[in-house]
């Protein structure tokens, strides 16, 4: 199991990483490149959640990614209205939810 950032990576619950990575990176961490283990973690997965026959896993994980930073980008102040952090959190939960095509 491939552990990015202090957050284990599932390959198999795309959403709940993303949702954790990104409450590590506003903590304070650097957002990590996608590594090897994490993308053959993400390929051996057999599909399950994730359709490998839509996205090659190296570019599923760096759209994750992509997703985790550009939240944790957007100040504050570019809200029309306050978002609490925590619900900033469940937003990249199902931006990614809806990339990878869960019904959850």
């Amino acid at each position: 199991m491939a552990i990015i950032l202090g957050v284990r990576f599932r390959p198999d619950d795309l959403p709940r990483f993303a949702g954790e990575l990104f409450a590590s990176v506003v903590a304070g961490g650097a957002l990590p490149a996608a590594t090897a283990e994490a993308i053959a973690a993400l390929a051996e997965s057999g599909g399950g959640a994730v359709d490998v026959e839509a996205f090659d896993a190296a570019e599923l994980l760096a759209y994750v990614l992509a997703v985790v930073d550009a939240e944790a980008r957007l100040p504050d102040g570019a809200f029309t209205e306050h978002v609490h952090p925590g619900e900033r959190r469940t937003r990249v939960e199902e931006a990614v939810r809806r990339l990878v095509g869960y019904r959850a």
